[in-house]
């Protein structure tokens, strides 16, 4: 039992080690993106927004100058011992500059629910930014995997093209003891060519793969850090944390809060308001006489309360709510859709991956048969029993055998990581 589990310790350990290579190199890609980059901006625009909204609640301070010319005022003549008198009430020319303060003391909560509503869209933007990251992440791990399946179709490659050689080999020096003809190398050669031409293929693909991830991850040199991963992480998950849900519910808060918002757009606001200035007109004119300037400017301040209370806006806080509404039922419609989807993938490729795990099981014993078969064919060749062309044949048998294991070894990394996809699983958080 103890070796048991340390075996199983010494697998997990080694499964950590290679699956840290993608992990780090997904949240180089995550850091770097100038896409996520973008979509972060609107967190800050967010915040901002609850700042502005917030300040609404805060008092506004002005200061206000002013100069009114009247034509014509008001005027009174009295006559008074024979003489008339002149008596204006306010002059022509009216100065006024004062401080303005005014303050909403109580709007029944409508400032407190905009602003929950711009935190709501706050946190609808980071869902859609880790839908963004979720979608990159996969990404770039099945190129990673692309990669390693080339890097393997190239081994198997340059193993062939080894074979190649040794049997050309073989055959220029029974050319040189008379053994054999020209013609019987010439096939080998063309094979040994066509190989070549395939393994820079292979590496060309390879190359063009590395540099889409060093130009995602703003990295150079990765070619030396894509390491085989044995398997991807099989953590479970559940559809219900999947981003593309979690968005939705994201979204469907906020049209909630707007229906909060708008049933509160008939309620009342409260708010108080002050001045204090200095202004002139407080002495009458008489005769046309402007009073010394301490006795015509004076101290003056207000002070009031005012009590708004909407009563008809054409039913637009109906029509909103309305709106809203609709919204949710939208919503609603397509996270139903998304969970089905999900659902159903969830079981397709739980189905796959047990016929990509028979197949592999299958295709280890048609490698075992492959290999014991060009044994012996080596074996007979070397005693002259069969051709050439014989050999080859089996040895394209072998080679096609193991870049089909190679193959369905691909296939199941990436349904792996389609499972982990469809299940919502952050893998390169675990």
């Amino acid at each position: 039992m103890r070796k048991i589990a340390l075996l199983t310790l010494l697998a997990l350990t080694a499964q950590a080690q290679t699956n840290r290579e993608l992990n780090t190199l997904v949240q180089q890609v995550l850091t770097y993106s100038p896409i996520i980059k973008a979509q972060k901006t609107q967190l800050q625009a967010g915040e901002i927004k609850t700042q502005i909204q917030g300040s609404y609640a805060k008092p506004i301070v002005a200061y206000e100058a002013g100069i009114t010319r009247i034509d014509p005022v008001s005027k009174v003549t009295f006559a008074t011992g024979g003489v008339p008198s002149v008596l204006q009430f306010q002059p022509n020319m009216n100065y006024n500059t004062n401080f303005v303060a005014s303050q909403t003391l109580y709007d029944w909560g409508k400032n407190k629910s905009t602003i929950d509503k711009i935190l709501l869209e706050t946190r609808l933007s980071q869902t859609q930014i880790d839908q963004t990251a979720f979608g990159l992440a996969f990404q770039i791990a099945t190129v990673y995997h692309q990669i390693l399946f080339l890097q393997n179709v190239v081994t198997i490659q340059k193993a062939e093209l080894g074979r190649i050689n040794s049997h050309k080999a073989i055959v220029e020096n029974q050319i040189k003891l008379g053994e054999a003809l020209e013609l019987d190398v010439m096939g080998l050669r063309i094979r040994a060519q066509n190989q070549e031409t395939k393994i820079t293929e292979t590496e060309t693909q390879i190359d063009k793969l590395i540099d889409f991830l060093q130009t995602q991850s703003g990295q150079k040199g990765l070619k030396e850090q894509i390491k085989a991963i044995l398997q991807a992480n099989t953590t479970k998950g559940g559809i219900d944390q999947h981003p593309s849900i979690l968005s939705l519910e994201a979204e469907k808060s906020v049209f909630e809060q707007e229906i909060a918002i708008q049933s509160k757009a008939s309620t009342p606001t409260l708010a108080g308001s002050a001045t204090l200035g200095v202004r002139n007109g407080y002495l009458p004119r008489i005769n046309g006489e402007v009073p010394a300037f301490e006795d015509d400017f004076k101290l003056n301040s207000l002070v009031g309360i005012k009590l708004t209370v909407p009563i008809y806006s054409g039913k637009r806080a109906s029509m909103q709510q309305s709106l809203a509404k609709i919204q949710q039922e939208r919503i609603a419609f397509q996270k139903d859709d998304t969970q089905t989807k999900l659902a159903y993938e969830l079981r397709q490729g739980q189905a796959n991956l047990s016929l990509i795990q028979d197949k592999l099981a299958t295709q280890k014993k048609v490698i075992d048969q492959a290999k014991y078969a060009y044994q012996l064919g080596e074996a007979r060749y070397k005693e002259g029993t069969i051709k050439q062309l014989e050999l080859d044949q089996i040895q394209n048998l072998l080679e096609e055998a193991q870049l089909q294991e190679e193959n369905f070894k691909f296939q199941f990394n990436l349904q792996q990581l389609d499972l982990l996809k469809t299940q919502g699983v952050k893998f390169w958080e675990l």
